[in-house]
């Protein structure tokens, strides 16, 4: 069975991922109550947003507008770390929306333990107050560059009503568990983003970092729990449907995901009716002949091989935990094309 490690709050943890190992699993309870944190106390949401600040760092290529300005630089910077944080609030947000059809009716089919099923209530609470945290800060950025959320929301994924959320639901109540593949995703993507902010912490909107590392803390401490609820399916005896979930509810994630994290982003070009609102929307919407000078298959390459952030989600290979994990359970992992990793620096042009 798998095990991993991770370091919280300076103190090493090993984390189960063996849903019959019930003291290893209330100690995980207990840590992550020891270590919760407050949504209004904790993060220090008085610093406001410094708009003369990063958000996430680009690439060479500015994730796809290849000779982008130091001008444009920041503000698509801004614009990603908007998108990465919507994405996370949307996804986290339609968890517990999920929750009967996703996790309930699994619990219902396979009885386990207590422990199992307080990680469980402790997963779908952390998740939705992560939500709320980075709807808080889409609000305060609102706020500060003078223009409604609705406008804002104009531009940035929504997974609610979208046929991925459908998808997803739909496989839950068929019997499978592509749900926790797509959870299992997004939670190493997540980890991973915070690396990057991390490494350039001095160019990053300090709010914006106290809130990625605050999301860490407890992404880390519960990062487990898709794989322990995918090892609590794989030890129970099945039947021919479910072999057939287990070999082939990985590529269901990929199949319902790369569609809405494709359409989604193609929000961006409605910058163009807000570019009058506030002079980053003027300056991102200068960004736009940039994209469309890329050729088609450069701008497949770029999606789905080299840019960072979008590519992580787009392709497995960029996960090396989730696909390990897919090959351990048997699932089919198609061939995804190799990443191509490229410098992620802050500031790129000086």
């Amino acid at each position: 069975m798998l095990w991993y490690s991770m370091i919280i709050k300076r103190s090493f943890v090993i984390k189960a991922t063996d849903p019959l190992n019930y003291m290893e699993l209330a100690h995980q309870i207990s840590l992550q109550k020891k270590h919760a944190w407050d949504l209004d106390d904790d993060i220090p949401w008085q610093l406001g947003v410094d708009q003369s600040k990063y958000l996430l760092p680009l690439d060479d290529q500015s994730i796809a507008f290849p000779g982008a300005s130091a001008e444009q630089q920041l503000a698509l910077s801004q614009f990603m770390g908007l998108v990465v944080n919507a994405t996370i609030s949307e996804m986290e947000d339609a968890l517990p929306k999920l929750k009967y059809s996703g996790w309930q009716k699994m619990i219902d089919e396979y009885p386990v333990g207590p422990e199992i099923v307080e990680l469980g209530e402790m997963f779908f609470e952390e998740e939705a107050k992560h939500a709320r945290a980075f709807g808080k800060y889409l609000d305060i950025f609102c706020t500060t560059l003078g223009v409604e959320r609705e406008e804002l929301d104009g531009l940035l994924p929504k997974a609610f009503g979208s046929n991925f959320q459908r998808a997803i639901t739909q496989n839950a109540y068929n019997g499978g568990h592509a749900f926790w593949w797509v959870v299992a995703s997004v939670e190493e993507v997540s980890i991973s983003i915070y690396h990057q902010i991390f490494r350039h912490r001095p160019h990053i909107d300090p709010l914006y970092y106290q809130l990625h590392r605050r999301h860490l803390e407890e992404e880390s401490r519960h990062a487990n729990y898709a794989f322990l609820m995918l090892n609590l399916i794989n030890q129970k005896p099945s039947g021919f449907r479910a072999v057939m979930h287990r070999k082939a509810d990985f590529i269901i994630s990929q199949l319902a995901g790369a569609p809405w994290v494709i359409t989604e982003m193609y929000k961006f070009f409605e910058v163009k009716k807000l570019k009058h609102k506030h002079p980053l929307f003027e300056v991102l919407a200068s960004c736009i002949p940039l994209y469309e000078k890329m050729s088609k298959p450069e701008l497949i390459r770029r999606m789905f091989i080299a840019a960072p952030y979008v590519s992580w989600l787009l392709n497995p290979q960029w996960r090396k935990l989730h696909v390990q994990i897919a090959r351990e359970h048997g699932a089919i992992v198609p061939p995804f094309p190799k990443p191509i990793v490229s410098p992620v620096l802050i500031p790129l042009v000086k």
